[in-house]
């Protein structure tokens, strides 16, 4: 049997879907869906209906997506032998980081803020 996939969603579209969910039932929503009443920031009906039924994952914003990268980088740093390949790749991979985020102004928590 195959894994059911959730649709990934906005946290825009997520935070709409669930005060949705608090008015309407799952057939009121598919009608006013079909009927055009509903503003779900351009998702598509199959995701709409996916969601409704599997319910869905929330997509991570750019900052999410940077800490959790630079968290797995720092895990695998963490595993590497002192001054092995890893090790100089692993530091050379969150300077990198942390560099890029310094120069573009950007702070993240856990990262370089």
């Amino acid at each position: 049997m195959s894994e059911i996939k959730k649709p990934v969603i906005t946290k825009e579209q997520a935070e709409l879907f669930e005060k949705l969910r608090e008015v309407y039932t799952d057939e009121e929503l598919v009608a006013r869906y079909i009927d055009n009443e509903l503003d779900l920031f351009d998702l598509g009906f199959t995701d709409f209906l996916a969601a409704l039924i599997n319910r869905y994952e929330v997509e991570k914003t750019p900052e999410e997506k940077v800490r959790e990268y630079y968290a797995t980088n720092y895990q695998r740093h963490e595993q590497s032998l002192p001054r092995s390949k890893d090790d100089f790749y692993t530091s050379g991979v969150a300077e990198g980081v942390r560099s890029t985020l310094d120069l573009l102004g950007i702070k993240i928590e856990g990262v370089n803020a």
